[in-house]
């Protein structure tokens, strides 16, 4: 791997599948009835802290989930 290109390493390219699974999981929550939109939020946020996906810096910064009654 030459310097250039050593943004897309294994442990980011890992941490990046990771955040997916974990996102995915969490919307499967959320859609079972499990979690809150709120809770989902939360989530969100943890797996963003946690996982730092490759491109987090183009994520939104809203919520994740907002719910048809607010």
């Amino acid at each position: 791997m030459t310097k250039e290109n050593n943004y897309y390493t294994d442990e980011r390219i890992r941490s990046d599948l990771d955040y997916q699974r974990a996102q995915r999981i969490a919307k499967n929550m959320l859609d079972s009835g499990l979690i809150s939109g709120e809770e989902f939020n939360k989530l969100c946020n943890i797996n963003r802290k946690t996982f730092s996906p490759l491109f987090v810096e183009i994520y939104p910064k809203i919520t994740c989930y907002v719910s048809e009654t607010e």
